[in-house]
């Protein structure tokens, strides 16, 4: 039997931790015109004539803009066929999503992500959508907070691919404990996913209650921004239409706390899973 020292284990946390710091740090545009979008975003006198021109700078971007102005998540009855039409229908707050994504690299198939993750992604983006009136919430901020609330976890994923792997399969088939699953990554990690993605989007100047909904995410019913309270339902619903015989930890009154009843989840559940395959089929290496 082989016996693994506390010095061994101790030197592996801060290995991770140390690579972990790195990425984050490091975390580059593989593309330009993801960055300036970024900043476009970012500055109150854009318009959005400049914002589809720069998006359209980037054929991947422009072609992933069009393709979410046409998924029935954005319910428009009839084509999309420009990206300035585009960009009126998604939302300022829905192409920072996109361009968050080309930028963290993660189009990039050679970069590694968690099994499932851009599912439960697209999932818990088109759940957001679904009741973003119920807080008060445009479509497209509900939706963008969805698509990035785990953006953390492909982050570690991609410092210890088979560590990070290891550490979701062994919780695979169920909702798991959310907080449980945090200390876990802390352990190995010097924090959370949660805390990985708040750290990210703070560093590229999003606003700060999405900052903080990604930070809060798995600290179910605590949450008291809407943007935080639509990232607790959606997140919980995602997990409702991806695994409805797992979810075994689901409490009925959690949902009815943040806004969803017992008679209209029944309908939320299947817009989401329609939108949800819509959405997926739109994004990066889905």
């Amino acid at each position: 039997m082989t016996l693994i020292s506390p010095t061994s284990t101790t030197t592996a946390v801060h290995t991770r931790a140390r690579d972990l710091e790195r990425a984050l740090e490091n975390v580059k545009a593989s593309r330009p015109a993801a960055t300036h979008v970024l900043h476009l975003v970012d500055d109150p006198n854009t318009d959005g004539r400049q914002l589809a021109e720069a998006v359209d700078a980037e054929p991947i971007m422009a072609a992933q803009v069009l393709k979410l102005a046409n998924s029935a998540a954005f319910g428009m009855s009839r084509r999309v066929a420009s990206t300035q039409h585009a960009v009126s229908v998604v939302g300022f707050d829905s192409i920072r999503a996109v361009a968050a994504i080309l930028a963290s690299g993660l189009r990039n198939h050679k970069t590694p992500t968690p099994d499932g993750f851009w599912n439960h992604a697209a999932a818990t983006a088109a759940a957001c959508s679904v009741i973003s009136s119920r807080f008060g919430m445009s479509r497209g901020e509900a939706f963008s907070l969805g698509l990035l609330h785990d953006l953390g976890a492909a982050i570690l994923c991609g410092v210890d691919p088979l560590g990070y792997r290891a550490l979701s399969d062994s919780q695979s088939g169920t909702r798991e404990d959310t907080a449980g699953r945090c200390a876990q990554e802390i352990a190995m990690y010097g924090m959370s996913h949660a805390e990985a993605g708040a750290r990210l989007f703070a560093s590229w100047s999003f606003p700060e209650l999405f900052v903080d909904a990604v930070a809060n995410h798995h600290d179910v019913l605590v949450g008291l921004s809407p943007q935080e309270r639509v990232l607790l339902a959606g997140d919980a619903l995602a997990h409702l239409v991806l695994q409805p015989a797992g979810l075994v930890n689901l409490d009925p009154s959690e949902l009815e706390t943040l806004g969803i009843s017992s008679d209209a989840l029944p309908n939320v559940t299947a817009l989401t899973l329609d939108y949800a395959a819509d959405v997926l089929a739109s994004l990066p290496n889905a």
